[in-house]
């Protein structure tokens, strides 16, 4: 046995645990790379907030082309960032992340979630440049650069955040972070095999070729239940989608619509196509894929369908219009009650949401699809 084989920890392409994508040991290796600038990003928090982020991978790359990128997000998120050629770790956070983390050095940091845990962890991890919040010694959230000051008080200020503030969240993160934004877009990549079900289930079902094929989200997520659309809306809106545009309708959703789309599609009087509340994270994004115009309120769903270049309808009520980028890919429909936005998660009586008709929809439908 040969003891004095070569192991070169500095390689980007080390494991350390098992074989390097290559298969090959150091001693001589073509492959062999040094890391460039490492860079550690700290958003977790929410899925649909974490997609939004991704535009920055695009300014951080122009920046520093030769990066090394590692993006720690929670559990559940995982799957959305890992096929993303740009990054080059994507971290689960948990305990044994943290410690890895601090046994590290980066030369730079972007903190973009304001959560004490988060930001606690950005001031323990070692790097000479951070960006965006950090925690002071009293245990709150404050701005680790001057550029992050307008960010961190749209949080605290009512009357910035939904009477004053123009800019987008993407505009914002990048003057967090201290890049130059170029309106860049969502990074995500959709793999074939999660795509496969949609495939699927339109060939069993006998999905009509040459239509419109619009997708209805019907939920609003757990959190928000005020950016619920009315169910009596959507009975209004399906037929007069099927027979007004001649489209293919497909409800989407996750579990907690289950009860909601098989009342829609037992009342709406046409043929629609419910695509089921099980679907995986990924296999839902591979549905959205299959549409050509998403009905939506301003949910993961949203961010999805912008992430894969569908032209898209958002419904908006309690949350800021303004902060969504469309890139010119969709309509913002926004009631402009007195009480809107308002960023309350219950309601007795949304009418900032009941108040968007289906007509409105439609005739944005319409407008989106050049109908």
């Amino acid at each position: 046995m040969n003891s004095s084989l070569t192991v070169k920890t500095s390689c980007v392409h080390f494991k350390g645990e098992k074989p390097c994508i290559f298969k090959r040991t150091c001693d001589g290796c073509p492959h062999f790379k040094t890391f460039g600038p490492k860079i550690l990003i700290l958003k977790c928090r929410a899925q649909g907030d974490v997609l939004r982020t991704t535009p920055i991978l695009s300014g951080l790359k122009r920046a520093f082309p030769d990066s090394f990128i590692t993006w720690v997000v929670d559990e559940e998120t995982v799957d959305l960032l890992r096929d993303i050629p740009r990054i080059d770790r994507v971290l689960p956070l948990n305990t044994e992340t943290a410690l890895a983390l601090r046994a590290q050095r980066f030369d730079l940091v972007y903190s973009l979630d304001k959560d004490p845990g988060l930001t606690g962890l950005a001031m323990l991890v070692d790097a000479p440049r951070k960006y965006g919040f950090g925690l002071n010694e009293h245990g709150n959230v404050f701005a680790l650069t001057p550029a992050a000051a307008y960010a961190l008080r749209l949080g605290v200020d009512d009357k910035l955040k939904f009477r004053v503030n123009k800019k987008t969240y993407q505009r914002m993160i990048f003057e967090a972070s201290g890049l130059e934004y170029k309106k860049d877009d969502y990074v995500f990549v959709l793999a074939d095999a999660h795509r496969r079900k949609a495939s699927v289930f339109f060939e069993k079902n006998k999905v009509p070729n040459g239509r419109l094929n619009i997708g209805l989200n019907t939920g609003a997520g757990a959190k928000f239940t005020t950016k619920q659309w009315p169910e009596a809306h959507f009975l209004k809106l399906i037929p007069r989608l099927k027979k007004e545009l001649k489209a293919n309708v497909f409800l989407l959703g996750g579990p907690r619509e289950k009860a909601l789309n098989l009342r829609l599609a037992r009342k709406a009087g046409v043929k629609v196509f419910d695509t089921g509340t099980d679907n995986s994270l990924l296999e839902f994004a591979g549905f959205l894929d299959r549409m050509d115009v998403v009905v939506c309120s301003d949910t993961l769903a949203m961010h999805l369908a912008l992430a894969l270049k569908k032209k898209t309808v958002v419904l908006f009520g309690p949350t800021c219009p303004q902060e969504i980028e469309l890139y010119g890919r969709g309509l913002k429909l926004f009631a402009g009650t007195d009480c809107a936005p308002c960023y309350r998660q219950t309601c007795p009586k949304p009418v900032c949401m009941i108040r968007l008709s289906p007509g409105q929809v439609l005739q944005a439908v319409r407008e989106v699809a050049g109908r």
